[in-house]
């Protein structure tokens, strides 16, 4: 398979990536919805991946985060609204231990397959100086039978106070999200997109029948890349069933404001 277009949606090889030499802006200016890029990591590389994770668990600096769709392990940059101390030292934490985890280099790999698609332009860990760098990700574990991650989009978010330093920065209103597929489920787990009418998403958000929604669903295999537009349509994780957790890792990314970078960060 070289690639596969449906309507807005890309299914496509590493390798076939620079066939879409500005995809990101492509996403950004909602000309595609976004792109699964198939085998950015091996599985052999994830099932090591896994298995760190699982087996240095209580050696982690990081500990795991309770979620309400099971856990996450990484800096959380709302945390603390506008103070984000803790963040950045969390921050470099993870990206010490990311090069544990990962032995062909997560950011190296991460920052290889967007420069591909970047229109070139330059792709950067966002950083706020030469101490203060933001993490390239989390880590986050959907538990089985506990919902799945619920109906969200980014740009519910970025008017927290934590996302200063970045709107200076870089265009994250309409920001795109990416993640990787550590390891899958059993069952369930898909990425599902809605496509919501205004006169839908004009009654509070409790009130919306997804039921009676267009959506569409992606179910990534292991070690595949997932890059869409995160700020502005609205997803979910289906619940998880069976025995196995879902893991992912993944953040987000965009312009920065002279569009003359790609920033990306978790």
């Amino acid at each position: 398979m070289a690639h596969v277009q449906n309507d807005l949606w890309l299914t496509l090889d590493a390798e076939s990536v620079t066939d879409y030499p500005d995809g990101v802006n492509q996403i950004y200016k909602g000309e595609i919805d976004g792109m699964l890029i198939k085998g950015v990591f091996s599985k052999e590389e994830m099932l090591k991946v896994k298995h760190k994770l699982e087996s240095q668990k209580d050696a982690l600096t990081l500990q795991r985060r309770t979620q309400g769709y099971g856990q996450l392990l990484g800096a959380l940059l709302v945390e603390n609204q506008s103070d984000t101390t803790k963040y950045f030292q969390d921050a470099a934490i993870l990206r010490d231990e990311l090069k544990n985890f990962f032995e062909s280099g997560y950011e190296a790999t991460v920052e290889a397959i967007l420069t591909k698609i970047s229109g070139g332009r330059t792709v950067e860990l966002a950083r706020k100086n030469a101490q203060q760098v933001y993490a390239p990700a989390q880590i986050r574990f959907v538990h089985p039978n506990q919902g799945g991650i619920k109906l969200h989009r980014g740009n519910e978010f970025i008017s927290n106070p934590a996302f200063d330093h970045l709107r200076q920065i870089a265009k994250i209103k309409d920001c795109l999200g990416y993640y990787i597929v550590i390891d899958k489920p059993e069952q369930g787990g898909e990425l599902f997109l809605y496509d919501l009418l205004p006169e839908q998403t004009a009654k509070d958000k409790k009130y919306w029948d997804l039921e009676k929604s267009q959506k569409r669903s992606y179910n990534p295999d292991i070690g595949d890349l997932v890059l869409f537009h995160e700020g502005v349509i609205w997803h979910a994780i289906s619940e998880v069933k069976g025995q196995k957790t879902r893991i992912t890792i993944g953040g987000f990314a965009t312009l920065s404001n002279d569009e003359h970078k790609i920033h990306y960060w978790g």
